[in-house]
Formats: C-alpha cells, sequence, structure tokens
C-alpha cells in the first residue's frame, strides 16, 4: 500500500509543468528540468547543474513558432548519454513540439543560452546555465 501512495505522488508530481524529479539510470539518480520555451522566454532562465552529474532535459515549446535551445559552450564541455543531438551547439523545437536530452556537464562554468532564431535574442530570450563543480 505504501509503494502505491508513493506511486501516486511521483505520478502527480512528474504532470505538473517545471516539476524536477529523479528517476534512477544505471544505479545514479538522473535530475530532469522541463525548460519551457516561448515567446520571447526560457522558463527557467538559469539552469544550475553539477559537473559530472547526469541530468535530462525536457524542452517544451509552449508557442506556435519555433525556438531552439543554443548553448554551443555547454554542449561542447557535456558528454550526450541519450536523445538529441545538438547540431552546432543547438537543438531545434519546433512549435508546440517538445525534445528531450540526456547528458552529463563536464567542465564547471557559466555558459551562454539564447535562441537563435531571428531577433529572439535582442527580445530578451537568454539565458545561462551555470556548472558546478563537483
Amino acid at each position: 500500500m505504501r509503494h502505491a501512495a508513493v506511486a501516486l505522488l511521483l505520478g502527480v508530481a512528474a504532470s505538473i509543468p517545471g516539476t524536477v524529479r529523479a528517476q534512477p539510470s544505471q544505479g545514479q539518480a538522473v535530475e530532469t528540468i522541463t525548460v519551457r520555451l516561448s515567446n520571447f522566454a526560457f522558463t527557467p532562465r538559469q539552469l544550475q547543474l553539477r559537473v559530472g552529474v547526469p541530468v535530462h532535459l525536457h524542452l517544451v515549446n509552449d508557442s506556435g513558432g519555433g525556438h531552439s535551445f543554443s548553448a554551443p559552450a555547454f554542449f561542447a564541455a557535456s558528454t550526450y548519454q541519450s536523445g538529441a543531438s545538438p547540431r552546432e551547439g543547438t537543438i531545434q523545437v519546433a512549435g508546440g513540439g517538445s525534445v528531450d536530452i540526456t547528458l552529463v556537464p563536464r567542465a564547471a562554468g557559466t555558459y551562454k543560452l539564447e535562441c537563435t532564431h531571428f531577433l529572439h535574442s535582442g527580445f530578451g530570450m537568454t539565458g545561462t546555465i551555470v556548472v558546478a563543480g563537483s
């Protein structure tokens, strides 16, 4: 009975937008972060990650037009486990769509995040990815 209650609570938490949850992956928990892309913002605007700790990014485009999640230096300093493969450090997310990627940050630092679509970063569609050392 206790396991059923925990499973129910986890299922409810997983359905709440922006919820961060852990999932088992080869003995290590994988943090899931939902990043919402809209006209013209990333929510959350700043991602806090740790070197060597796997993270699953669930990118959701809430708008009708396309957006990108572009962080070339961050992607170059990460190892991919599954999901999308950034092309030249950028992941395209179609209007109303979503994209998933699981990766491991390998270098501490603060990385620039932006939408590379015409004028989107100029309208404020920017953010940062902060990777803390282990």
